[in-house]
């Protein structure tokens, strides 16, 4: 990778102001902790925010540690927090985190982590759930239930080396109830006034000390768009679009419908079953112009089972099998005519464990197989709309289909040491593909924690993620995108009842393409991405706590240039000539600066109220095919939720929630033009447990 010396000056200056600032800030903190309590070793559970443990995380190092120790930038996200804040979608959860961002859009959340859109690996229970033929796939709203779910897992910074391809900005484990945490019934319905949409959810789950299972069922069915379109036909026959005649009417879309199904079955803790099955339907209306509108809708139906066995060696030493076979069949009906494809994935991993020096020193090392076929993948070379107007009478859109396979082998391995209050470790990863490049991952870190109560974090990783489909229907083997990151972490917990966090990092990313919807794909460059992640909190009773996060971004790097046609013409001899245009437009970052406060309320036991207030700057719309950017003004919105238990008889709990309290009238960048935000909405839940 080639360098700049610009480049190079800006990122050592960086590095050292980085480690400057964060050890100047250490020394009078480490000072004022050390009289106020013992130095500890770093594998202590520490107290995280209002004095409520850590709950394990198990992505960092492939087992269960906290987040405060792990060699990571890490966080939890507990079922009591979704309950608290009244979260009903992954997306809302991640969206009040720091460095995430979650755009709006009709089909759907775009997610953003540190400035880069589609940049996160997300895991259910370990499986992935992303879409390799088209990044924008992901299953992170209503089409993936939150009352099943355990904890959230979250790691911001590559993870290439321990999870592989696509770990890029960072990853989210979504990690399922099991028989353990549940025993006997929990049931919920639910009602959202403004789509008038009604949920259920049931819950079963059953253990002892040799076995345990769980099984959940959820539904939801609800009006999310009711705007009309005026386009209601086009694709016609084989040979030509609608007439023009009968293009146009009066349209909107239908109810959504999401089903799911989670199950988990363990024996004795050395062998585990699980696997997930969901079927959902989500219409909606798009538009590229005001006086130009058309139905699209979204099916995203997957399953996988998966298959876990671990035995251990001896006393320093374990083996650990993971297996799991995933579909996910992505559907996209564009007017009158649908666009299917299939994905298939099939993984095996052997993962070996072994302690040295009397536990301070631990190994994982592990070789994995997959094999990802994925048919009828759509390669759009037309942008769409165009062909909508009156104006076209005889053609279609280009696009294609194409199917491939990569089989991708995988050996890696991290050594982690721990020595008093000191923690190091290393790690490499190998991936040979089959239709990609081959990649080398890379992570290390130090991790130093002078008192029980302050911690400090270095760390640099490398990672990478796999092509969409274009990019293979444009280049035979095609770079693949590969980020580079260097972050400190500062946290400082001298209290029970105050927290503080300070994360500052800096990523290079090389080879960056971005592909537009139904268009063309950008020409292959680099981005600089620099930001500071702060987050605190207090609990000034056991009745009142607030919690604050704040997350700054700037970019440094080229415009992108989009290779676009423009125009095919057809020569005297019957061979097509292709004019393209090259247009360039802005890095798109999203908000530069983001700000979330939530205050609790806890007036009694049974009885929580929490007010979350959100900021978010400026975000700018950039149509790649014109270079034209339009930009949404900065917009503050408040969403109230209040829980009360016991209600009407024991186990019964009813909650409300309240999202854009004040009604604030804003706009947010959609596709191709200004979408209106989310309104005010007013939602209900009543659950109870048997």
């Amino acid at each position: 990778m080639k360098h700049d010396n610009f480049y190079n000056y800006s990122k050592m200056t960086g590095i050292i102001r980085i480690i400057s600032c964060l050890f100047f800030v250490i020394q009078p903190l480490a000072g004022f902790a050390m009289d106020n309590g013992a130095v500890c070793p770093v594998d202590e559970t520490m107290l995280m925010f209002v004095g409520e443990d850590i709950e394990a995380l198990t992505i960092a190092s492939r087992r269960e540690e906290s987040a405060w120790q792990a060699a990571a930038v890490a966080q939890v996200i507990n079922r009591k927090e979704l309950r608290e804040h009244g979260f009903t979608t992954l997306s809302e959860a991640l969206d009040t985190k720091p460095g995430f961002y979650m755009a709006q859009n009709p089909w759907g959340s775009v997610p953003y982590l540190r400035g880069i859109s589609n940049s996160i690996l997300f895991l259910y229970d370990t499986v992935p759930m992303s879409a390799d033929s088209d990044k924008s796939i992901q299953q992170i709203d209503y089409n993936l239930s939150l009352n099943a779910i355990k904890r959230i897992e979250i790691i911001r910074g590559p993870g290439s080396v321990l999870w592989g391809p696509d770990a890029f900005a960072g990853i989210v484990n979504i990690v399922p109830l099991s028989g353990r945490d549940l025993h006997g019934l929990e049931t919920g319905i639910g009602y959202n006034g403004k789509e008038k949409a009604e949920n259920f959810y049931l819950n079963l789950g059953q253990g002892n000390a040799i076995w345990d299972g769980f099984l959940s069922i959820t539904g939801r069915s609800g009006r999310t768009n009711d705007d009309e379109v005026n386009i209601v036909s086009f694709w016609g026959d084989e040979n030509r679009p609608t007439p023009v005649t009968e293009r146009y009417g009066n349209d909107s879309p239908g109810r959504s419908s999401y089903l799911e199904s989670t199950g988990i079955f363990s024996y004795r803790d050395k062998i585990k079953i699980s696997g997930r099955i969901s079927s959902n339907h989500h219409p909606y209306s798009i538009a590229d112009s005001p006086n130009r509108s058309w139905l699209e809708q979204r099916n995203t139906p997957s399953y996988f089972v998966k298959l876990e066995a671990n035995q251990a060696l001896d006393s320093i030493s374990s083996l650990r099998f993971t297996g799991f076979y995933n579909k996910l069949e992505p559907e996209n009906e564009i007017i009158d005519r649908k666009f299917k494809v299939t994905e298939k994935t099939t993984y095996g991993e052997l993962i070996y464990d072994r302690s040295f020096f009397t536990g301070k020193g631990l190994f994982t090392g592990g070789l994995s197989l997959r094999r990802k076929d994925i048919d009828d993948a759509t390669i759009w070379q037309s942008y769409m709309p165009d062909f909508l107007g009156p104006e076209n009478q005889y053609l279609f859109p280009m696009f294609s289909k194409i199917n491939y396979r990569d089989d991708l082998v995988s050996g890696f391995g991290q050594y982690t040491y721990q020595a008093d209050n000191t923690k190091i470790w290393l790690g490499i990863r190998y991936d040979n593909h089959d239709l990609y490049e081959d990649n080398l991952s890379f992570n290390s870190g130090i991790a130093y924690s002078p008192t029980s109560s302050l911690m400090t974090k270095l760390l640099y990783g490398t990672a990478y993620r796999t092509p969409s489909s274009h990019q293979l229907f444009i280049h035979e083997k095609p770079k693949l995108e590969k980020v580079e990151t260097l972050e400190a972490e500062l946290a400082w917990n001298p209290l029970n009842n105050f927290n503080f966090s300070l994360v500052a990092f800096t990523s290079r990313i090389e080879d960056h393409a971005k592909e537009d919807p139904y268009a063309q794909l950008s020409v292959g460059n680099h981005q600089d991405i620099n930001g500071i992640e702060a987050e605190a909190g207090f609990k000034f009773s056991d009745q009142l706590k607030l919690a604050a996060n704040m997350t700054l971004l700037d970019n440094r790097g080229p415009k992108e240039t989009f290779h676009l046609l423009n125009a095919v013409y057809m020569r005297p001899d019957g061979s097509l000539e292709y004019i393209y245009e090259d247009i360039k437009s802005p890095y798109d970052l999203g908000p530069e600066t983001i700000f979330n406060l939530s205050a609790a309320w806890l007036p009694a036991a049974d009885i929580s109220l929490l007010a979350d207030l959100k900021y978010r700057a400026s975000h700018d719309l950039i149509n790649a095919r014109t270079g034209i950017t339009s930009t949404a003004d900065p917009v503050w919105l408040l969403d109230i939720n209040a829980v009360t238990g016991d209600i009407l008889s024991s186990g019964v709990t009813f909650s409300c929630s309240i999202t854009n309290l004040f009604d604030t009238a804003y706009s947010i960048p959609g596709p191709y033009e200004m979408i209106d935000g989310e309104p005010f909405t007013l939602k209900f839940m009543l659950e109870k447990k048997w």
